[in-house]
């Protein structure tokens, strides 16, 4: 690159960039302190105005990366103005050139991505929902690494040189499909040569990718909310299920409990009749008649066969043979 007459003097602003290792492809706003050649090699005095504290760095202007016979420009005048699509023409004129956002960014689109105080030039490799996934440049315009970039930290990279000014750069032949670069003179607007796609083709991208976005949005919610009335059913049916299952166990334990204590004070109320107090009770007792002493001979036989059918090793526990006493009625002796 021949080394032409640059327009900047003592006291300007601009951006100037580095070969060093781990600062290449960075771009940082300094202000200029002297100028003056040395070996017949322009060099700028600069005051790096995003670093306090940093010393003066004495930068030459035109410089070669390791053995490469080209020349590269290190600095460059501050960053255009950006803007989207619907902030232009609220603008008052300005000879300035103006940078023009539409619609969204894309995969391969180049940018400059904002961290650490500085701008680092890379290349949209993947979108994110909030966020871009960008790729340095390669040496030796750039550290070649990948990282993730919120949206709002990019802006469009920019070529500058003293012949053309600002100008849109290209990767592969092919040009931002998000950007344009507008001149404003007097209210009126010039769009640079290099602008790949027309306002109007751009406004009807950027409405086909909101209406798209919609779209993708209702369906995310959509599946979010039955998803959610799955999972509110699904509660719900287990907290039914579960409160069934424990009254059907609460009332099969208490009808467990019942029937065993029914099944105890039946076994008690038997031994107990069995028992008594340990007397007979005989018919002959309360009447002087023949039949009662047959009643009473009756009886003791048939306790006599009971109590040996109990001690019969052949009557299981299960027996539910119950002998009751028979009193005949006292009046009809």
């Amino acid at each position: 690159m021949a080394q032409t007459i640059l327009p900047f003097k003592v006291g300007d602003t601009l951006e100037v960039r580095s070969f060093e290792g781990g600062y290449r492809g960075a771009w940082f706003r300094c202000q200029i302190l002297n100028i003056f050649t040395k070996e017949e090699n322009l060099f700028y005095s600069l005051k790096y105005l995003d670093y306090d504290g940093e010393e003066i760095h004495h930068t030459q202007v035109y410089q070669r990366f390791e053995d490469e016979e080209k020349e590269w420009l290190m600095v460059r005048p501050p960053y255009p103005p950006v803007y989207y699509e619907r902030q232009v023409r609220k603008i008052e004129a300005d000879q300035a050139p103006l940078v023009v956002v539409y619609g969204s960014w894309k995969v391969g689109d180049l940018v400059d991505w904002e961290t650490d105080g500085c701008f680092w030039c890379a290349t949209v490799v993947e979108l994110q929902r909030n966020a871009l996934q960008i790729e340095l440049l390669p040496p030796p315009l750039g550290e070649g690494d990948t990282y993730p970039a919120l949206r709002k930290d990019v802006r469009p990279t920019l070529d500058w040189s003293p012949e053309d000014g600002w100008t849109l750069p290209s990767m592969g032949g092919h040009k931002s499909q998000s950007v344009k670069l507008v001149k404003r003179e007097k209210g009126v607007d010039h769009v640079t040569q290099d602008v790949c796609q027309s306002g109007k083709e751009h406004a009807q991208i950027a409405k086909k990718q909101k209406t798209e976005r919609a779209k993708k949005q209702k369906i995310e919610r959509d599946t979010q909310l039955k998803t959610e009335k799955s999972k509110k059913q699904k509660t719900e049916s287990d907290t039914q299920l579960k409160t069934e299952r424990d009254t059907q166990q609460k009332t099969e334990r208490e009808t467990q409990l019942k029937t065993e204590r029914d099944t105890q004070q039946k076994t008690e109320r038997d031994m107990q009749q069995v028992k008594g107090n340990g007397e007979i009770q005989l018919n002959i007792d309360e009447s002087d008649s023949v039949e009662a002493a047959v009643y009473d001979l009756e009886e003791l036989i048939v306790r006599i066969e009971w109590i040996k059918k109990m001690l019969s090793p052949d009557v299981g526990e299960g027996s539910t043979w119950k002998y009751q006493d028979y009193r005949p009625s006292s009046k009809g002796m």
